[in-house]
C-alpha cells in the first residue's frame, strides 16, 4: 500500500512585488519558493501551537464578519464566470 501523503495543489494570486520579494528571500536561502513557503507555514503553525490563542467576543465576531464578507465576495466573483 502506498504510504505517500495525499497532496493537494494550492494556487494563490499575490501582488508581483510580493512574489519578487518571496523569490529573493528563497534565493538568499538557496531554496525554491515552494520550499521557502512550506517552511514558513510550518514555522508559523508550530508557533501558533505553542501559544495560547484567546480572543474576546468582539474580536471573534469581527473575524467572523470578515470571513463571511470574503466568502460572499468569492461567491459573487464565481457567479460571474
Amino acid at each position: 500500500m502506498d504510504q505517500t501523503p495525499r497532496k493537494i495543489r494550492l494556487s494563490l494570486d499575490i501582488p508581483a512585488e510580493q512574489h519578487l520579494h518571496l523569490k529573493m528571500l528563497a534565493t538568499k536561502k538557496g531554496i525554491s519558493m515552494r520550499e521557502y513557503i512550506l517552511e514558513a507555514l510550518a514555522l508559523r503553525e508550530a508557533a501558533e501551537e505553542n501559544e495560547d490563542v484567546e480572543m474576546d467576543n468582539a474580536t471573534f465576531r469581527k473575524g467572523l464578519k470578515r470571513i463571511r464578507k470574503e466568502r460572499y465576495q468569492l461567491a459573487k466573483n464565481l457567479s460571474k464566470r
